[in-house]
């Protein structure tokens, strides 16, 4: 669980160094010198519109509020406790989500691991799958700042969600194998890169903790693409 969860950490402290050293991207939003000096010849009105329009670029948070939808491609872990040797899987990840603030969304997320190739007691038992569903809150701290730390486009995030997810394992416990529902409760890091005012891409990590006495959770690390409407 420490593994995916420093995985997930790792891409969202690095994301967020890389275009904090980028002065010049960062600052891509403040007007030029000749800008400056063609809004000293212009009308009051059209200076307000400037210096207003100037203002939201500090930020740019405010621009991507309202629905959005996300698909990805997952590779996951499921952590069993015992005996057992669980390959890493492949999946799918879908959300659905609104941005009601610049710094709060709200999502339901469908996640699928599946092929994982799994050993119990040093014999090829079969593969393992996860899937769950998960709604909660979406963070994006950077729209707490004042001033621009990152640029617009790259904005990451942190979220918590909750909900049930189910565990099929061939082969542990006999021939009948591992299956079981769980409560689980989805912790994850991440960042949003948009390449458009609609369009963007994003990737995430985090770990998905399960409230079972032989499974733990499953480490997930996805990336994809996502729209806003």
């Amino acid at each position: 669980m420490t593994t995916w969860i420093q995985l997930g950490l790792g891409t969202f402290l690095t994301v967020t160094l890389l275009a904090t050293a980028n002065p010049v991207a960062a600052q891509s939003g403040w007007p030029s010198d000749a800008d400056d000096a063609q809004s000293q010849t212009t009308s009051p009105e059209h200076s307000g519109r400037s210096r207003a329009s100037h203002d939201d670029s500090i930020r740019g948070y405010d621009e991507f509020k309202g629905f959005y939808a996300q698909f990805g491609i997952t590779i996951g872990g499921i952590d069993y406790d015992g005996p057992s040797d669980i390959d890493a899987g492949g999946g799918v990840s879908m959300t659905g989500g609104y941005r009601i603030l610049p710094w709060l969304s709200a999502e339901a997320n469908f996640t699928y691991v599946g092929g994982a190739d799994a050993e119990f007691r040093n014999n090829n038992s079969g593969e393992a799958n996860y899937f769950a569903f998960t709604v909660g809150p979406k963070f994006y701290p950077m729209a707490a700042f004042d001033q621009q730390v990152v640029p617009e486009f790259v904005q990451p995030y942190g979220l918590l969600a909750i909900g049930g997810g189910e565990f099929e394992i061939d082969g542990i416990r006999g021939s009948r194998g591992h299956k079981k529902s769980s409560f689980i409760t989805r912790f994850i890091f991440g960042v949003d890169f948009w390449i458009t005012d609609h369009v963007g891409t994003y990737v995430e990590g985090g770990y998905h903790a399960a409230a079972d006495d032989d499974i733990d959770g499953t480490g997930v690390f996805t990336f994809g693409g996502q729209y806003r409407f």
